[in-house]
C-alpha cells in the first residue's frame, strides 16, 4: 500500500487532497431486517492485521513527509440491499473479507428470507493533504 500512496502523491498537484477509504474490520457489517439489526458477519482471520498494515502504510508516508493528516477522519456506513436471504448468503459465500455469518445471525434472519435485508458495512476514511517533495 505504501507504493500506491507514493504513486498517489506523484499524481496529485501540490496541496491536493487524497481521500483514503478502506474497509474497517473493527466494525463488523450489520445485517438489518424489519428495521432492526438482526446480526453481523464474521471476518476472515487476518482481516484486522490487514487493517493494521494499511494504517502503518499511511503513517509511513506521513512520517516520510509526503502527506499531512488533513481536515477529517472517521468512518461511515455503506448499505447494500439484498432481495432475499439466499442472495445475501451467496454474497457472503463469495466475500473474501466477510466470508461467514456471525453465530446466530442466519437463524435471526430466517423470518426475513424473502427480504429485503440490508448489509451495512463500515468504511474508514481519512483526508491526507499532499506536501511538496
Amino acid at each position: 500500500m505504501v507504493d500506491a500512496l507514493r504513486a498517489a502523491h506523484r499524481a496529485l498537484r501540490p496541496r491536493g487532497v487524497l481521500v483514503d477509504l478502506r474497509p474497517d474490520a473493527s466494525r463488523p457489517p450489520r445485517l438489518v431486517a424489519g428495521g432492526r439489526v438482526r446480526g453481523t458477519l464474521a471476518p476472515r482471520p487476518g482481516s484486522r492485521g490487514d487493517d493494521l498494515a494499511a494504517d502503518a502504510a499511511v503513517t509511513a508516508v506521513v512520517d516520510a513527509g509526503l502527506f499531512r493528516r488533513g481536515r477529517g477522519a472517521g468512518h461511515l456506513w455503506h448499505g447494500t440491499t439484498f432481495a432475499s436471504l439466499a442472495e445475501l448468503s451467496a454474497y457472503v459465500r463469495s466475500n473474501r473479507r466477510w466470508p461467514a455469518f456471525a453465530p446466530g445471525a442466519r437463524r435471526a434472519l430466517a423470518p426475513f428470507r424473502n427480504g429485503p435485508i440490508v448489509c451495512r458495512r463500515a468504511v474508514k476514511f481519512e483526508l491526507l493533504d499532499r506536501l511538496a517533495p
